[in-house]
């Protein structure tokens, strides 16, 4: 085996770095190096071909589990098929469902951080249908994934897509608050079975992976999303995709910090709760048959 048959699929912003981060610790389980290859959801990545992928991040993979920890395949509406046609029926997959308006919350000050988002949290709520509409118009799907709050939160259409290709027994759903936060060696241990690998390996699980952040340096900030001939010297000069993602990563933790964002009140979220979430929780529990609480 040399391709992924295990994928966290996300969501986006529930912990999945912090999953990441345990999981590659065990001796069974293969990760690339670069957390998100994001081959079966960006366009110009998925058109270079499974040889492609599997040469750029799985060339030295050689273990019972290999992985790929990319979120926004929960999100992409192509992706199930894609997947399903280069891996095949026996995929099995992991979910971290966070209450899609923390998430939401989450995502935007991400966004915000990166200088993708200029708008208050709410308004930016408001503007997702016609931003997305444009950058859809525009091919534009990076822009697309920046301002997807709420849709990336509407976690029943997306498991009803992936169940178009793979059964429910292929899935294990984790609860953000009750398990991976208050439950964690167990939920890990939990993850563990559900890849049939010794569970019994101890892992350090204490970890914190992706906290909220802020650049120490905006012209760096600015100057990694520049474009420009540099970037083509660059890829000449470090020909490996997995290479230059790694070391992109790592100059953007050094020129980071963590700090604590505004919270929002119990008010405002049991209200965008109530406007944008609560028929797709509704979906949600029924297909899972278990509450979420949120």
């Amino acid at each position: 085996m040399t391709l992924p048959n295990f994928m966290c699929l996300g969501a986006a912003k529930s912990g999945t770095t912090t999953l990441y981060d345990i999981l590659r610790q065990h001796p069974d389980i293969y990760i690339p190096a670069f957390k998100e290859p994001h081959f079966f959801d960006i366009p110009e990545n998925y058109k270079n071909g499974i040889e492609w992928y599997k040469r750029n991040y799985f060339r030295n993979a050689n273990k019972k589990i290999i992985a790929d920890f990319t979120p926004s395949y929960f999100f992409e509406k192509e992706a199930p098929k894609r997947i399903f046609k280069n891996l095949g029926r026996d995929m099995k997959f992991l979910v971290v469902f966070r209450n899609p308006v923390d998430r939401a919350y989450s995502h935007y000050l991400h966004s915000k951080r990166d200088d993708h988002e200029s708008e208050n949290f709410e308004k930016s709520l408001e503007l997702e249908v016609s931003r997305l509409k444009k950058h859809e118009n525009q091919s534009d799907y990076l822009s697309y994934l920046r301002h997807s709050y709420v849709h990336q939160g509407l976690y029943a259409q997306m498991i009803d897509r992936y169940l178009q290709y793979f059964s429910l027994d292929n899935f294990l759903f984790i609860h953000f608050d009750d398990e991976l936060l208050q439950e964690r060696e167990l939920t890990i241990k939990r993850i563990l079975e559900f890849l049939e690998i010794d569970s019994s390996v101890l892992l350090r699980t204490d970890i914190r992976s992706n906290p909220s952040s802020q650049e120490k340096s905006k012209p760096l900030k600015k100057l990694m999303n520049k474009r420009g001939w540099w970037r083509d010297v660059i890829k000449f000069m470090i020909p490996s995709v997995q290479l230059r993602q790694i070391i992109r990563n790592r100059i953007q933790r050094i020129n980071i910090t963590e700090f604590k964002a505004q919270q929002l009140s119990q008010e405002v979220k049991l209200h965008l709760l109530e406007k944008y979430f609560r028929k797709d929780i509704s979906d949600l529990e029924k297909t899972l048959n278990k509450k979420m609480n949120w």
